[in-house]
């Protein structure tokens, strides 16, 4: 049993890598529950609401012993990621940490909907939050270069 974790900026390229890579897993996404009959709405004011709705569904996956679960959330900080690290170690899941390496101007074109300022911010977070990752989250990370 596996849980696989991605990180990067929204519009690098991780829900794309699942729909091209993956069929059988179960995916969490705080981004599925921004979709209202069948289009994207983002209303910040939910957004720790939506979050909280997909570690719940990750854990009612670990519960019912999935054998693959795939986080699909932009995980830019440590303390983003970890709750479901720990949590998928608990029950005894093989974890992986991917991080989705992108352009800040190729992630704007995808995603017109973050303000370029907004990606560079968080693409800054990201790369310090990646060289001074934790060494427990070191042995489980790798990098894809979308860009």
């Amino acid at each position: 049993m596996r849980v696989t974790i991605l990180r990067g900026i929204s519009g690098a390229g991780k829900t794309t890598w699942v729909k091209d890579h993956v069929a059988d897993a179960v995916v969490v996404s705080a981004d599925h529950h921004f979709t209202i009959d069948g289009e994207y709405k983002f209303d910040r004011s939910k957004l720790q609401e939506n979050h909280n709705k997909c570690f719940k569904k990750f854990l009612e996956a670990i519960l019912k012993s999935e054998l693959w679960i795939i986080v699909d959330n932009t995980n830019i900080e440590t303390w983003e990621y970890a709750p479901y690290v720990l949590a998928a170690r608990a029950y005894d899941y093989e974890v992986e940490l991917i991080t989705f390496i992108c352009s800040v101007e190729l992630s704007q074109s995808r995603k017109d909907l973050v303000p370029t300022e907004q990606l560079q911010n968080m693409q800054k977070r990201l790369d310090e939050e990646t060289e001074y990752m934790p060494q427990r989250f070191r042995s489980i990370h790798r990098v894809i270069n979308i860009c």
